[in-house]
């Protein structure tokens, strides 16, 4: 068949009739010119609804678009600019974008964007803009020539990514990852690695330097006499006047709980650090006037010396712990050096460690069990299992008293097998009496000991086979350093739960210091926001912060948020309105013995107003 050919005024007089079609299409006249089912037509169409659909995906998506010609005149902007900027459409419509101008770059920044752009290349960079209300955000920015069919510019395309959260959210990772968020001072990581990196100057050089543990006596019973508020701020005040006891080249660190941990890097001369510790006690002469009441504190310390008492972070920690336990076990307000006879930690550290070996043998330990609930429907989702110690002498001992004797014993590993048990008997025990249909998970506290055991897995199949209960009702909760003691055993571990139904939770996250990438590799379940931020969630805005990136960061790595320590209504609605998913707390539930749990699985929504 041969091709018709055509002359170049046929050809044009045919683009004429096309373009007046288009029109006519655009127009709603189509039909009457060419017909509904001309090729032309449903190409035009096409094109007119590809069209619609890129102007739609430009206008609604989240990445900043700003469209100008070629002197740089605004033309277009879509509505992400709006919101980002808080700017009107109508505003920007015909200015330039120096509108956006902060102050932060300076003329050779813009002479190499515009000579960049003008000889048609792409230009990449971070922006430091400005909003209409004065206030800064950052742009990673994307400014893209378009040209025409001969190659010459007649507007540029600017995309660009609102990288302002993204740059605090790590800030306040990197300031987690070194300062303890309630005190500001140092956090025990940090302290560490201050410690090593000081052993290791010293070593060459030859000098001395003292690492001092410092705990407040009777913290405890000033917790639970004036509440937790008055205790954290008890903490903070009392960071500060052992940081201003010291020179401005040793370190301060909240070590732990009410436990501070001071580096004198200036001097080991015990001569001079008796001058400190006498300075510190001195500091601590005066009342803390905390709202009416006058509250005084003493201080046990004690002391380890490089090189003498230890050549690493990890041996003169262990030192001045024990001179710590020491200087306790003679009196309150005392401080003690650690001695090179003493192998074990105190009379009264023997003293408890013998009570707690009996508790073992005669059954003095009790489960408790903390329920949680969804912070929207308050529906109960899950409990967790604290182990109590009735003893005859001292009566209901929370854990915080006993567990570390028995971490530092090894006995958590036998009691932690006891637990286990425990716990998957009372499950077995809960759907006898009918409530399998209401069954959550029951969570049990794991020790870095316990977590780091070969048999753990094993161990956990064989106790949910002889109890005879689904693994998906049982689950562990891991403290946020374990996981980063070893990545590989975790993964192992963790693997291995997963495989078996058995969900796993990081444990007070934000206390410690976690890689993202193994938070990401690793299959954990549920992120509990640590306590210690809750407390002061609807009062301190930095807590506030770090909570809302806590639960961003948890839903971006498909991780379901528990908030615990929740004491009253605002900061339960405060949790609602960021969308945490679950809570624990006072505000809800003490932790109850295993029979009062039970009215939970009957009801199942916690009934409160």
């Amino acid at each position: 068949m041969n091709k018709k050919k055509l002359t170049y005024k046929e050809l044009q007089e045919r683009l004429t009739q096309a373009e007046e079609a288009i029109e006519a299409l655009r127009s709603g006249k189509v039909d009457l010119i060419l017909g509904e089912n001309c090729p032309l037509v449903i190409k035009a169409r096409t094109l007119e609804q590809e069209a619609q659909k890129l102007n739609a995906a430009i206008e609604q998506t989240s990445d900043w678009v700003v469209i100008t010609n070629k002197d740089g005149t605004i033309e277009y902007v879509n509505k992400a600019v709006e919101i980002i900027s808080e700017y009107r459409r109508e505003e920007l419509i015909g200015k330039n974008p120096r509108i956006f101008k902060s102050g932060k770059h300076d003329r050779e920044f813009y002479k190499n964007l515009w000579e960049t752009i003008c000889s048609g290349n792409v230009f990449n960079a971070i922006l430091i803009n400005r909003k209409k209300t004065g206030d800064l955000f950052e742009l990673h920015y994307t400014i893209t020539p378009l040209k025409n069919k001969d190659g010459q510019i007649h507007h540029f395309i600017a995309t660009a990514k609102d990288i302002t959260e993204q740059k605090l959210l790590k800030e306040q990772m990197e300031y987690s990852a070194k300062y303890d968020t309630l005190t500001g001072l140092y956090n025990r990581k940090y302290f560490t690695e201050e410690i090593n990196h000081l052993a290791d100057n010293a070593q060459k050089q030859g000098i001395k330097f003292a690492v001092v543990l410092v705990d407040i006596d009777k913290f405890t019973a000033l917790n639970d006499t004036f509440g937790f508020e008055t205790g954290d701020e008890i903490l903070k005040r009392a960071g500060k006047r052992i940081f201003n006891s010291i020179c401005t080249d040793c370190k301060v660190s909240r070590f732990e709980a009410d436990k501070y941990g001071v580096l004198l890097s200036d001097t080991g001369n015990p001569e001079d650090i008796i001058l400190v510790l006498e300075k510190i006690r001195s500091n601590f002469n005066r009342s803390f006037k905390i709202g009416t009441e006058d509250i005084f504190l003493t201080l046990c310390m004690g002391i380890s010396i490089f090189p003498e008492n230890g050549n690493s972070a990890e041996a003169l920690i262990k030192n001045a712990e024990i001179a710590l336990s020491k200087a306790r076990s003679i009196r309150l307000n005392n401080y003690q050096f650690f001695e090179e006879e003493i192998n074990i930690k105190t009379s009264e550290f023997v003293h408890m460690q013998r009570h707690l070996f009996h508790a073992l043998k005669k059954n003095e330990f009790t489960m408790h069990y903390q329920p949680y609930f969804d912070c929207q429907t308050r529906e109960l989702k899950g409990v967790e299992a604290l182990i109590r110690w009735n003893n005859p002498k001292f009566g209901l001992v929370t854990p915080g008293m006993f567990i570390p004797f028995l971490e530092e014993t090894g006995m958590i590993l036998e009691v932690g097998k006891w637990i286990i048990r425990t716990v998957c008997k009372q499950i077995r025990e809960w759907i006898n009496k009918g409530y399998d249909k209401q069954m959550v998970p029951v969570y049990i506290n794991l020790s870095l000991a316990q977590f780091m055991q070969k048999d753990l897995t094993d161990f956990i199949e064989r106790t949910i086979s002889e109890t005879n209960i689904k693994s998906e009702y049982l689950g562990f909760e891991i403290t946020e350093s374990f996981f980063m003691h070893d990545i590989e055993h975790t993964q192992k571990i963790l693997g291995n739960l997963r495989q078996k139904g058995i969900s796993v939770n990081i444990d007070d996250f934000g206390t410690g210091y976690s890689s993202l990438s193994s938070l990401w590799k690793l299959p954990f379940n549920n992120l509990k926001i640590d306590s210690s931020f809750i407390k002061e969630l609807t009062t301190n805005p930095d807590n506030t912060a770090i909570v809302i990136t806590i639960i961003s960061l948890a839903h971006n790595l498909n991780l379901k948020t528990i908030a615990e320590g929740v004491e009253n209504e605002i900061q339960w609605q405060t949790l609602r309105i960021l969308k945490c998913d679950m809570v624990q707390g006072y505000y809800f539930s003490r932790p109850l013995p295993a029979d009062e749990v039970e009215r939970f699985f009957e009801s199942k929504i916690i009934l409160f107003t």
